[in-house]
């Protein structure tokens, strides 16, 4: 599971992956406060509440000395349900669409590229919900290929800490011909891209959406290498 807390990765897994780790903090043993918490650490033996404690501190003090952190916890589906209790919990959508050609559709929002997602209308399943907020943000209609992944982000909403969890599709394009951004929800512009381009592209973009990206692209290069399809 990765949360994505101010543009910063926070992974919450039961073993460590093959990763090189700046440090090893136990806080059975260390003292360390958050702000002294820098480079790619790994966490353990933290609670459930000294983990949510530490998101809170990074959704008001971004580090830009943080690229990311690891925590270890014992039952990660216990994690989740403690954050989904303590936490409003918000559903949402979106989809990775790909044309004709194998362009990807981007969308340009408060600067910075994006994909297109939304919430999720109350008892409305998830796929249903990318294809709605790909169509009503892009003006595009598209179909849902395949779950690709899911991503988690926290922000403020009056006051308090909300997370969000999106659940991403690959898409396929059927038609971009009335193809508009959806001026309303903040959208500036709307760009078919291919590799080139998307790379340059994610420079102005989240981390979170980066991530999105490399899994489709993975997805991608693994559908191409199976000789069975």
């Amino acid at each position: 599971m990765i949360i994505f807390v101010s543009n910063i990765p926070v992974h919450i897994l039961e073993t460590p992956e093959a990763a090189l780790y700046s440090q090893t903090i136990n806080l059975e043993k260390d003292i360390v406060k958050f702000s002294e918490i820098t480079g790619n650490p790994l966490i353990r033996n933290a609670s459930h509440r000294s983990i949510l404690n530490f998101m809170e501190f990074l959704q008001v003090n971004s580090s830009s000395t943080l690229a990311g952190v690891t925590f270890l916890v014992k039952n990660l589906r216990r994690f989740r349900k403690f954050l989904k209790k303590e936490l409003q919990f918000v559903k949402a959508a979106g989809g990775v669409v790909e044309n004709h050609t194998g362009k990807v559709l981007m969308m340009k929002r408060l600067g910075f590229w994006d994909l297109p997602k939304g919430k999720a209308e109350k008892g409305e399943k998830s796929e249903i919900t990318a294809i709605r907020e790909v169509e009503e943000e892009c003006g595009v209609t598209v179909f849902a290929d395949r779950r690709l992944v899911s991503t988690w982000h926290t922000y403020f909403q009056k006051g308090k800490l909300v997370i969000k969890r999106t659940r991403w599709y690959s898409m396929k394009l059927i038609s971009d011909a009335k193809m508009a951004p959806q001026v309303e929800e903040g959208i500036e512009e709307l760009a078919w891209m291919g590799p080139e381009e998307l790379a340059e592209a994610v420079k102005q973009s989240y981390r979170s959406i980066i991530y999105v990206l490399d899994r489709y692209r993975e997805r991608g290069v693994t559908e191409k290498s199976d000789p069975a399809g």
